[in-house]
């Protein structure tokens, strides 16, 4: 069971993209709908267990609209 924070793709996408700037940021999850559309379809995605999302993978996707589906 999740604490609230941090179980929806978008507000994981919120804290990698201020992270991504700023290491010594604080996300603010409350505005999560406001993540990057591209960060946030990755992270939707399913994975391969152990699958390293590199930076230059999370900024590319950072830059990219989501895939229609």
């Amino acid at each position: 069971m999740g604490n609230g924070y941090g179980d929806r793709p978008s507000e994981a996408a919120t804290v990698i993209n201020l992270l991504l700037d700023d290491l010594g940021a604080t996300p603010d999850l409350r505005k999560h709908w406001n993540a990057p559309k591209g960060l946030t379809a990755l992270l939707n995605e399913d994975h391969k267990q152990g699958t390293e999302l590199t930076r230059g993978t999370l900024l590319h996707a950072r830059m990219t609209p989501p895939r229609a589906h």
